[in-house]
């Protein structure tokens, strides 16, 4: 009897290591076989609704689709998985296929390069400072690969302004105390251009952002396009005042080594299709940021546009006082590049 139990047990695993490595073998060295399925999953951290979870819903039927069901893809969003820190360490060891998220500048500093403030002022701009043949994403490309990461591309989401429970009078007085309290992310990335502007300037976590403004324990808050500002925040802010003082993009990443393994013909559709994901989002965002601008003005919320040329103010302000204070982070090469551009 116990040899038999022992004989079972030896069929199922030599069944399991069978299909263990039928399964390796789709993705074994690049050529892959007619035959073979991947499943990929892909972390997101957008809610069900917001438009970058549609596309990834999208993106992932078309990716059945045209590799004829060979990868079939599942979408995670809204921090399902992880959050991005976590879920972007997991993409670089492989126990998460791809994501789209924001880049973790706690990992390497140098991973907020797309979010350097006035990196982009407009919106005619995005493709040539964030798009593939860019820069910013090859620097950026060169860093993911540091950390296992292949980068794919960013997802537009629109332009970040600043969402205040009180009036402010003084914005364009540059260097000039503002009165208010700003929430900001725990990162100089955001931290230094608001107090170079003339914000006093807080760190508080982003779950109990709402309670700080509803409390007063912060006047406003930076770091979120007019869409966050909408979703998250039109019960507690009176006040959004576009500054464009950076583009939240997200980016979207896979793992290197899944993806050098992927046979020819499917890893081309995972770019293509991915590209045009990307070029989508740039399209559309900034019917996009408006959409969400009126929503908060008939939440009688009052929208502050800044001109073109109020806009290029502070950008100069910020490139000529904040960029030189990032070089600690991200580096004399980075910063001397930008400044070229």
């Amino acid at each position: 009897m116990k040899k038999k139990i022992f004989s079972l047990f030896a069929i199922l695993l030599a069944s399991l290591v069978v299909s263990a490595c039928s399964s390796s073998e789709s993705v074994s060295d690049g050529k892959g076989k007619a035959g073979d399925t991947i499943d990929i999953r892909i972390s997101g951290q957008s809610p069900d609704d917001h438009p970058s979870t549609q596309s990834l819903y999208k993106f992932a039927e078309q990716v059945k689709e045209k590799t004829d069901g060979r990868i079939n893809v599942k979408v995670y969003p809204a921090n399902q998985l992880g959050d991005y820190t976590t879920v972007y360490q997991e993409v670089g060891q492989g126990t998460i296929d791809m994501a789209l998220i924001s880049l973790p500048g706690e990992l390497d500093d140098r991973l907020r390069l797309n979010f350097v403030p006035y990196l982009i002022e407009d919106y005619k701009d995005i493709e040539k400072t964030i798009g593939t043949d860019s820069y910013v994403f090859n620097k950026l490309q060169e860093i993911n690969n540091e950390q296992g990461v292949q980068l794919l591309g960013f997802y537009a989401n629109g332009f970040g302004g600043i969402g205040t429970a009180k009036e402010m009078t003084n914005l364009l007085d540059l260097g000039e105390d503002k009165g208010l309290l700003i929430r900001v992310p725990p990162d100089d990335v955001f931290k230094k251009p608001m107090e170079d502007i003339g914000f006093r300037t807080v760190t508080i976590p982003y779950a109990d952002l709402y309670t700080s403004l509803q409390t007063g324990s912060a006047d406003g808050w930076s770091g979120g396009e007019a869409s966050l500002n909408y979703l998250g925040f039109r019960d507690v802010i009176k006040y959004f005042y576009s500054t464009n003082d950076f583009f939240n993009a997200d980016a979207f990443i896979i793992n290197k080594n899944l993806f050098e393994k992927i046979n020819k013909e499917d890893r081309k559709i995972i770019e293509d299709l991915s590209e045009e994901m990307m070029a989508k989002s740039i399209e559309t965002v900034e019917n996009y940021d408006k959409e969400y601008r009126e929503k908060l003005e008939e939440e009688g919320i009052k929208v502050v546009q800044l001109n073109e040329e109020e806009i290029q103010k502070l950008a100069e302000h910020v490139r000529k006082n904040t960029w030189p204070e990032l070089k600690d982070h991200l580096g004399d090469d980075i910063i001397d590049e930008l400044m070229k551009q």
